[in-house]
């Protein structure tokens, strides 16, 4: 062992800068390799951790909705042969506040389930009896994180929470979040009887129009999902069948990725495969790079290497002990690279988790599963990579290791020119998708047809009366209007389905639906293209309804003014205007149909607001915060600026483009060390050459063009080369939206310039130390 480290030591010290980024860089490499496959590893593994996961199935269609009655389950149970059990969950519209009765009012998720809810899914209980937690009313399973922010490090078992400053409810257990992923994000659970008394409602759990519940059943060992389905369709009366259609189960490790529409369920997540595959894809990428700097980097040093196995072979060395010389050597490299990446692991993984806002438990990093899979990793890499040097060193003959010198045949030549020109097809992929997401990310926020301008949103609480608040807001000398409604970018919407009378016929029709006052559409800078808008002063004009220009397209309607259609079992809902197509979704969605209507009901204030200076614009902020707060002191106050909301809409995309964007130019730094490393290796090959064209009067800008000229023509052929690939993987991404931005030419342009640029910058630095030197040391040896 002491003859294996100490050649590698001097080694290091007598080249400590290119064994530094020989190190480092194959370090920092892993470091991204590493949180990038975590991360993937617990988005694709999603549920993958209840103990029953393989027969617990979701009633619901992949990119379709999730939601069913609460009448459903009792049919199920007594008429449904195959399933063991089933469960319903329901959230609530916006979440609810928390408050011991000392402490300070948190904001927290809560959801509904029957008893049987911990039969279904697996958490690890920190007090009390999950299995009964749920058998009284008024009783509540808080986890964790909750309990330490409402009892500090206190027993919150037993103790009493006040609900939204009303009702009391007990804590009958604290539960641990989950290790692993979960589509379910919740920090309190209480039972379907006590929804029956903190959310009372006469109808929802009586009729089949009312559908609020997730239904999860639990399927027998030998049940037929595809059969099960089927009965629970003739479940349903035969009114409401046409309108179901047909029923489809999702097995719970498919739910994350089945792109449900949750309507306003928040403790719901969804995940996006296409994403995660694609940064898993970005984690190869990086690790090739690694790997090929890591081969070059290696070869630029062989010419010291082949006179010290000169001396061994003369000494009496075999090809047995040199190779294992260079497997040691290998090996150490690597595993001093993993053990130096789970350092900075350690310290850089949360600042990447706040920037990106990817997220995962950070216990998986040093899980004994992950680094046994690093330790067989480094096993086999420092094995394949040994390969070809240890073959190359210890197969050349003993004088020409001593002269320094080793036969440099095409093959080999043409390896290491592809190990570049790979490294630069890689990087411009990648400027170039980078671009494209910033680009798609910034249509989507800009091309939305509604006012985001000086507009502040106000979030009601139950002590924000929509009244009282409004009267308030007016009075304040910036504020230009004021409008309340349910609508907030990013937050879902209801959906209903329904028939329109019209004309003495009946369409059957399916939209997206909020209530606003007429204040909306002047402060929204929506235009009214048929018909007239609503009043707010007029009595006659309650429950009256403006639809988009889609609802007319979807259904074939002409002029909709005067339709009726069926809400809540009356015919009191009229169309009296059409307005202008707007995206009250994400641009990833296609506009839908959508009824706004003037029901009175508000779960947001927003205010325009005069437009001026920053400081101005925060001040009016600050007196909003202040005159909401005053109203609602059992409340939190959350008060935003539109546009900021905007952009939250696009959260999962601002997400990935932060993530794609950090590690894909942390993947071209990386390459360029590597092609730094590769220019280092060519004027070192060529030493005696560039000596003896400066002794015959060569100037410096021509010998830096002769070294660079190679570079180039690798960057170009590798542009030719990535342009239909990036063309082709650019295009396939824009397909999941409805609404996309031009694949634009400049974009590649761009991308190859970059690769131009940083290849130029990155050799010339090498190439100017190598054309300057003084060609007496050059030629010294001949």
């Amino acid at each position: 062992m002491k003859n294996t480290l100490k050649p590698i030591i001097r080694n290091f010290i007598r080249k400590p800068a290119i064994n530094l980024i020989n190190l480092f860089g194959l370090a920092i490499s892993l470091v991204f390799v590493i949180i990038l496959s975590v991360y993937c590893y617990n988005e694709l593994t999603t549920d993958m951790h209840h103990a029953d996961g393989d027969r617990i199935y979701l009633i619901g269609k992949p990119g379709a909705g999730m939601n069913t009655p609460a009448i459903l389950k009792p049919h199920i149970d007594m008429e449904v042969p195959g399933v063991e059990a089933s469960i319903r969950v329901a959230g609530t519209w916006q979440a609810p506040v928390f408050q011991t009765e000392n402490g300070e009012p948190i904001t927290s998720d809560l959801i509904f389930s029957d008893p049987d809810f911990f039969s279904f899914f697996n958490y690890k209980t920190v007090e009390g009896d999950c299995a009964a937690a749920l058998n009284n009313p008024m009783s509540v399973v808080i986890t964790k994180p909750l309990a330490d922010k409402l009892f500090g490090h206190n027993s919150a078992l037993g103790e009493t929470i006040k609900y939204n400053n009303e009702k009391l409810l007990t804590v009958s257990a604290v539960i641990e979040k989950p290790t692993g992923n979960s589509f379910l994000n919740f920090s309190a659970l209480t039972s379907i009887e006590t929804r029956k008394i903190l959310q009372p409602s006469e109808g929802e759990f009586k009729e089949w129009g009312w559908s609020n519940f997730q239904t999860y059943l639990l399927l027998g060992e030998n049940a037929d999902p595809t059969q099960v389905a089927k009965t629970i369709f003739s479940v349903f009366p035969k009114e409401f069948q046409k309108w179901v259609e047909e029923i489809h189960l999702i097995k719970l490790k498919d739910v994350y990725f089945s792109n449900l529409q949750t309507f306003g369920a928040h403790h719901v997540r969804m995940g996006d495969k296409t994403k995660a595959l694609i940064l898993l894809f970005v984690a190869v990428l990086i690790l090739i790079i690694a790997l090929v700097n890591f081969i070059n980097i290696s070869s630029s040093q062989w010419m010291e290497r082949i006179k010290q196995t000169g001396v061994l072979k003369v000494i009496g060395a075999t090809r047995i002990i040199i190779f294992r010389k260079v497997l040691s050597e290998t090996f150490l490299v690597f595993i001093t690279a993993v053990i130096l990446a789970l350092v900075i692991m350690a310290g850089i993984t949360p600042i990447i988790q706040n920037y990106t806002g990817i997220q995962f438990s950070t216990k998986l990093i040093s899980s004994p599963k992950l680094l046994s899979i690093l330790f067989t990793a480094t096993l086999v890499f420092s094995l394949i990579l040994s390969l070809i040097p240890g073959f190359s060193i210890s197969s050349s003959k003993a004088v020409n290791n001593l002269k320094r010198s080793v036969d440099q045949n095409s093959k080999k030549t043409y390896l290491r020119n592809g190990l570049i020109t790979l490294q630069y097809v890689i990087s411009i992929v990648l400027i170039a998708f980078t671009t494209l997401i910033y680009k798609q990310v910034e249509f989507g926020s800009n091309n939305l047809v509604f006012n985001q301008e000086n507009t502040i949103a106000v979030k009601l609480t139950p002590q924000l009366d929509k009244n009282i608040i409004k009267d308030e807001f007016e009075k304040i000398p910036e504020v230009q209007n004021v409008s309340m409604s349910q609508f907030y970018p990013g937050k879902q919407l209801s959906s209903w389905g329904t028939m329109l009378k019209l004309n003495g016929q009946e369409h059957e029709v399916h939209f997206t639906t909020f209530s606003a006052d007429a204040e909306f559409f002047s402060i929204m800078n929506l235009e009214i293209v048929q018909g007239r808008l609503y009043s707010d002063d007029s009595q006659n004009d309650k429950n009256k309804v403006i639809v988009n220009e889609t609802f007319l397209k979807e259904f074939n309607i002409e002029n909709p003014v005067g339709g009726t259609f069926e809400m809540n079992n009356n015919f009191d809902f009229e169309i009296v205007g059409v307005m202008k197509d707007f995206h009250f979704k994400s641009v990833e969605n296609a506009i839908g149909p959508l009824a706004i209507i003037n029901q009175g009901y508000a779960s947001y204030g927003l205010a325009t607001i005069q437009a001026g200076d920053f400081k101005s614009l925060y001040s009016t902020l600050k007196k909003i915060n202040q005159v909401a707060s005053q109203i609602s002191p059992a409340f939190p106050v959350e008060v935003s600026f539109l546009d900021s909301a905007v952009k939250n809409m696009y959260e999962s995309e601002v997400r990935f483009r932060r993530t794609f964007s950090l590690f894909s130019i942390s993947a071209v730094i990386i390459c360029a060390m590597g092609i730094l490393a590769m220019s280092i290796f060519a004027s070192q090959r060529r030493i005696k050459e560039i000596g003896i064209r400066k002794v015959n009067g060569a100037k410096v800008s021509e010998i830096l063009s002769m070294l660079n000229k190679d570079f180039v023509k690798w960057v170009l052929i590798a542009f030719v080369i990535a342009t239909p690939v990036a063309y082709y993987a650019m295009n396939r991404w824009l397909e999941n939206f409805a609404y996309k931005t031009n694949l634009s030419w400049w974009i590649f342009a761009l991308a190859g310039i970059l690769a131009l640029g940083i290849a130029l910058l990155t050799v010339s630095w090498q190439s100017w130390r190598a054309a300057t030197r003084n060609p007496v040391e050059a030629l010294r040896y001949e």
